[in-house]
């Protein structure tokens, strides 16, 4: 338990967002990364620029880089999950295994050591194998969007109630009787307003194509079409600096609060007009989910970290500034 005096709770200090699994579960708090099963064409991952490239990253660790998979020429139109882990296997990422998820049989990825909070899978391969419920071109696997670098202008968190209900009764005695039901809180949502616009966020919230280019072509991004807009559904978690009220100065936090909302769907959209800079607005909105176990949960949920429980969770060096590049 976090113990202190007088506290002041300063501006999030991250906000990042990730993906969830197909299904519609965190991967952060199942702890493993799920991708397709059946069966899946990954001929088109293996002709791109980065041929069988996929990054990988578990926990606080190095991100590890492996290209040219050796994938079998004719296996790679309809692929299984056994399949895949046999390959995977064999391309030497460490700290982690592939299986088969016994419970859903999709492809599974999980960290070796169960106290590791996020593991991130990022390519065009970990896209066309479906890890962050994504498809080829659909996004570029299930890892943690950073944060706004510098470029954030507000976040607003809002929650919506039901209206309170008067409800008047006759009595046995011919009185009126009556009493008021209270509203329910139905969703919380957050909106983030942001001075330029992320392909990945993009993608992540409202869906969508970005295909990359290279020397010779433009990349370009296509919005979501009828036919194929499927909601996305996000998790995002923010951080915030607990200090002494009375001696508020860096380095004086007495714990990290984590708010976690998980599940959220929304949209990206340009805000201004002529003779104005144009921003970014994200919207989200959060409803109540349920876990593995079938109980409900409301959004946000929030965790206090002491300092050495946040130095032993290593949580603040899960941040990729630059998946591309890294």
């Amino acid at each position: 338990m976090v113990k202190t005096k007088k506290l002041r709770e300063l501006f999030e200090v991250s906000w990042v967002m990730m993906r969830q699994n197909p299904g519609g579960y965190s991967p952060y708090l199942q702890k493993y990364l799920l991708g397709f099963k059946g069966t899946v064409d990954i001929t088109q991952a293996l002709k791109t620029g980065n041929k069988g490239r996929l990054k990988i990253k578990v926990g606080n660790g190095d991100v590890q880089k492996k290209k040219d998979i050796n994938f079998p020429e004719e296996e790679i139109k309809s692929i299984t999950p056994d399949e895949v882990c046999n390959v995977l296997k064999d391309a030497g990422f460490t700290d982690c295994t592939f299986t088969v998820d016994e419970k859903t049989g999709r492809l599974k990825l999980s960290p070796t050591d169960e106290n590791v909070a996020f593991i991130q899978i990022y390519g065009d391969l970990a896209a066309a194998l479906q890890f962050g419920d994504c498809r080829l071109n659909e996004g570029k696997g299930c890892y943690l969007w950073a944060s706004m670098d510098g470029d954030l202008k507000s976040v607003a968190e809002t929650e919506n109630w039901d209206e309170d209900k008067k409800i008047e009764n006759d009595s046995p005695l011919g009185n009126k009787v009556s009493y008021t039901v209270r509203g329910r809180r139905e969703i919380t949502q957050i909106v983030v307003s942001d001075r330029i616009a992320s392909r990945e966020a993009k993608q992540m919230i409202n869906g969508g194509k970005w295909i990359a280019g290279d020397e010779n072509t433009s990349g370009r991004y296509e919005p979501p079409i009828s036919s194929s807009n499927k909601p996305g559904k996000v998790d995002v978690f923010t951080y915030s600096k607990i200090m002494d009220k009375l001696e508020n100065v860096e380095g004086d936090e007495v714990f990290v609060r984590e708010r976690l909302y998980i599940g959220g769907i929304g949209r990206m959209a340009r805000t201004g007009g002529a003779g104005s800079w144009s921003d970014s607005e994200y919207t989200l909105t959060f409803n109540t989910y349920t876990d593995e176990e079938e109980i409900e949960h409301g959004s946000p949920r929030e965790t206090d970290y002491t300092i050495d429980q946040w130095n032993l969770f290593e949580l603040s060096g899960v941040i990729v500034d630059d998946w591309e590049k890294a």
